[in-house]
């Protein structure tokens, strides 16, 4: 199965995603949990992982997304672009980065909530889907309960702010 990812008009990723879905396409939004805190209670709340992105799980090959996108387009509105990686017409979503999306999101596309620990300078995550993806990591806010992940998404550096709980620092 190919992955391909479709730029959208902001605020408009759930229309255009029940729409692909009534023209029998597997469309999902990657969601993610994260902390939402108001008037001094927390709460998990899904929140879109990628604003205005839309991606699609297809075994149509390029040119027949292509094609079958530019007839959907002219349905509907706010859909900008299928995005591609190079001129040539290659995926934007490379088999290595759809791997790493799909063990980050798991089968529901919704990246779960992570727990880990610090210990001296050293990041350690000991429950959830982070596990494994440490190095990734490039900045804690532990007040927020977040972490920033630099990832590879259509060939370029993507940082995403993800839900992550230090339980405890140890130096």
């Amino acid at each position: 199965m190919n992955w391909y990812v479709l730029f959208v008009r902001g605020g408009m990723e759930e229309k255009i995603r029940d729409f692909f879905l009534s023209q029998g396409l597997n469309a999902f939004i990657p969601k993610m949990k994260v902390v939402f805190r108001k008037q001094g209670i927390s709460e998990l709340v899904e929140k879109i992982m990628f604003p205005g992105y839309l991606f699609i799980e297809s075994e149509l090959e390029q040119a027949a997304m292509d094609e079958q996108i530019k007839e959907l387009r002219m349905q509907k509105t706010g859909i900008v672009k299928l995005l591609k990686f190079d001129k040539e017409g290659t995926p934007a979503l490379r088999s290595e980065e759809k791997d790493y999306l799909e063990r980050l999101l798991g089968k529901n596309k919704v990246l779960e909530h992570s727990t880990g620990l610090i210990q001296g300078n050293q990041v350690i995550i000991t429950e959830g889907p982070l596990q494994g993806f440490e190095s990734q990591i490039v900045k804690i806010d532990r007040h927020k309960r977040r972490a920033v992940l630099e990832l590879e998404l259509c060939g370029q550096p993507t940082r995403v702010s993800v839900s992550l709980e230090i339980v405890q620092k140890i130096d």
